[in-house]
């Protein structure tokens, strides 16, 4: 059906004569009647009004097929997901990108383009005119989201990449303006969650919860980069070491039966940085102990990725997440699974001390089975 024919048959719905759209809109009954029989369509600035008056959208004034339309949205962002969340950044952005070109009007492609710019805008692979060029895309486009959308959800989440990206080019007042606008943490969906639901909507209320809030905590354990008015670090590379450790015994005790399901990452970054420090040191026995602890959360985490990989649900097994079932979404920061990456990083030249060493062989012999390039999310090998 073409806009006059449906033009035609909302008019009649509405119990209009072609004399009475024409007038409502200003214009004459003979262009009415062109409309309607095909033979010419309306300007373009006469869309608003015609899907005021008619009670459309405009989508649905021209004919598109919304379901359509929202299946193909979908195909191009899970489509889009699947490579961003394993580090094929470069084809999830051209993905997006062609999508934004179809859909120009879609806020849920710009929001999923919004946040594979900024990831970009942070990929040292990329030079800096490009990260540039990432950057200031990820602005327009959380920009434009908080402009016009009217998705709380987007909006917060423009703010959030506003935010980061705001105070790195000057614009510290601008962000501080919007981060006032968010809600405090206590009255987010996550603790207003628990206070609404019982039985076990309650108890995975209250896991979903503890879950995000042990996530940030183990982060912000070892976030000790801040620096003091004078410049200096609050923590010397001595106190690094001890607060990565501190990370390391907090997320034991959270899961104290060794099931650390997605935590394996965090656990295996954090014992290569500790080997990376006793290495400095040359203390070979606390090196080789660290890379050992790495390794085997890295296979870990391999693992962990290859069992969800249809079923995208973790269920816990320690206690205080038992039975609980874990939302399985990761993102990752390379397209090097972290059993490569960490075989990779182990080439560096602060190990050449234990090389040699029949337990750093052994180290290397253990990810080589493992090691291997991420597959898209959703396509992740057994």
């Amino acid at each position: 059906m073409n806009i006059g024919s449906t033009i035609k048959k909302l008019r009649r719905a509405k119990d209009m004569t072609q004399e009475d759209l024409a007038e409502y809109l200003n214009v004459s009954v003979s262009a009415v009647s062109q409309w309607e029989a095909g033979k010419t369509a309306p300007d373009l600035s006469l869309i608003p009004p015609l899907c005021s008056l008619l009670n459309v959208t405009s989508d649905e004034l021209l004919g598109i097929d919304l379901e359509a339309k929202q299946k193909r949205i979908d195909e191009i962002t899970d489509e889009a997901h699947s490579y961003s969340s394993r580090g094929y950044g470069k084809r999830a952005h051209e993905i997006l990108s062609a999508g934004l070109r179809e859909f120009p009007d879609s806020f849920e492609i710009m929001f999923f383009l919004m946040y594979d710019s900024f990831n970009s805008s942070r990929d040292n692979s990329y030079s800096k005119e490009e990260r540039e060029r990432f950057r200031d895309e990820a602005v327009r486009i959380a920009e434009l989201i908080l402009e016009k959308c009217t998705d709380d959800g987007k909006r917060h989440s423009a703010i959030q990449i506003l935010c980061f990206i705001y105070p790195e080019i000057g614009k510290r007042e601008r962000a501080a303006e919007l981060a006032g606008k968010m809600p405090t943490m206590v009255i987010s969906k996550e603790f207003l969650a628990t206070r609404i639901y019982s039985g076990s909507e309650g108890y995975e209320s209250d896991k979903y919860l503890l879950d995000n809030l042990i996530q940030h905590l183990s982060n912000q354990i070892v976030a000790s980069g801040r620096k003091r008015d004078n410049g200096e670090f609050y923590y010397t590379d001595d106190d690094r070491a001890v607060l990565r450790d501190k990370r390391i015994a907090f997320l034991e005790l959270m899961y104290e039966d060794g099931d650390m399901g997605f935590y394996h990452c965090h656990l295996a970054r954090t014992h290569e940085n500790q080997a990376r420090y006793y290495a400095k040191g040359a203390n070979a026995a606390k090196t080789l102990a660290h890379l050992e602890k790495a390794a085997e959360h890295a296979i870990g985490f391999v693992k962990y990725a290859a069992a969800i990989n249809n079923t995208h649900t973790y269920t816990c097994t320690s206690l205080l997440f038992r039975d609980h079932t874990h939302n399985t979404s990761f993102t990752t920061g390379s397209s090097e699974n972290d059993a490569m990456e960490l075989l990779r990083d182990m080439e560096a030249s602060i190990y050449d001390f234990v090389r040699d060493k029949p337990e750093f062989v052994a180290v290397t012999d253990r990810l080589k089975v493992y090691a291997d390039k991420w597959e898209p999310a959703g396509k992740l090998k057994q």
